[in-house]
């Protein structure tokens, strides 16, 4: 009766240690589990993006949904409202929009860092010249943007 009593118990462990091994192995498999596509921001900032169209409203999306406090403007009446405030660290727009930046940012108390987006590979090699990162609209995508915010934050401390 005992050794009865002591196989079962081994046979009952040995099932059920079995399903205890086997769990989360499908995580592993190259390909297959878990993803994660969204990108996260360690230093969340205040963004302030110019620009009129879908693609200036992808990007503020991803932004905020990367954890930035994100507000889009399409005019120049906006931008130059919104960088009186002193509210932003970073302001993202056009190369060729730089003009507009500057003299709203001047103004600003806190005088926001310009990450310029470059149309073509000409704008973006003119732009470099004059600012040390640049993104080139056509290339980057959006962990780009967030590395080069992430910088950012990082110099100004």
């Amino acid at each position: 009766m005992k050794i009865r009593t002591v196989l079962l118990t081994a046979l009952a462990t040995i099932l059920v240690a079995g399903n205890a091994l086997a769990c989360g192995d499908s995580l592993y498999r190259v390909g297959k589990g878990v993803s994660y596509r969204v990108y996260t921001a360690p230093l969340p900032g205040s963004v302030l993006v110019y620009g009129q169209g879908e693609g200036a409203e992808l990007l503020a999306q991803e932004l905020a949904r990367s954890g930035h406090g994100v507000r889009l403007v399409s005019n120049d009446e906006e931008l130059q409202a919104e960088l009186g405030s002193g509210a932003y660290d970073v302001v993202i727009a056009a190369y060729s929009d730089h003009s507009a930046v500057e003299s709203g940012a001047e103004a600003a108390a806190g005088s926001p860092t310009f990450l310029p987006v470059a149309l073509t590979t000409d704008e973006e090699a003119q732009a470099r010249e004059e600012y040390e990162r640049v993104m080139l609209a056509e290339q980057d995508e959006i962990k780009h943007y967030l590395k080069a915010i992430h910088q950012t934050l990082k110099q100004r401390g």
